[in-house]
């Protein structure tokens, strides 16, 4: 599945704010012990994998303009690289949205209740879904019929 040297350095990567690494890893770093501090039976890589895979989504919505500048939206079916980028972007997004104190502690209640399926990256997940769907007369695909 998915190693964990590729996945740290991916998330990581995006956590990083101008170009500082050091403080993304220090950002990391403080999630990881703030983690194991909650869940001590738990792993952190278990929990880190479970997160990435509820708050993925399998669709996303693309806009095309058409004729006369008017756009449509359609669906389309994402591969495992760009499922994880967004897995991890709705993340770290919606961590900063409810950032109150630091960033580690949102980060890492997110992670934790992405893991149990209760979280807003979760949430929106399930609403990229259902507008996916919704759209789906404009994808004429065979995997939406």
């Amino acid at each position: 599945m998915i190693k964990h040297k590729i996945l740290k350095q991916a998330v990581l990567n995006n956590i990083m704010t101008n170009g500082n690494k050091q403080t993304s890893e220090k950002i990391f770093v403080k999630t990881v012990k703030v983690i194991q501090k909650n869940k001590r039976k738990k792993n952190f890589e278990t929990i880190l994998k479970t997160s990435l895979i509820n708050s993925a989504p399998l669709i996303y919505i693309k806009q095309v303009k058409r004729k006369r500048k008017r756009a449509t939206e359609f669906p389309f079916l994402l591969n495992s690289k760009l499922k994880m980028f967004y897995a991890m972007k709705f993340l770290i997004s919606n961590s900063k949205k409810t950032a109150t104190g630091k960033f580690y502690k949102s980060f890492s209640k997110e992670l934790l209740n992405s893991s149990g399926k209760i979280s807003l990256s979760f949430k929106r997940k399930i609403d990229l879904h259902e507008d996916g769907f919704a759209k789906r007369k404009f994808a004429n695909y065979r995997w939406f019929k």
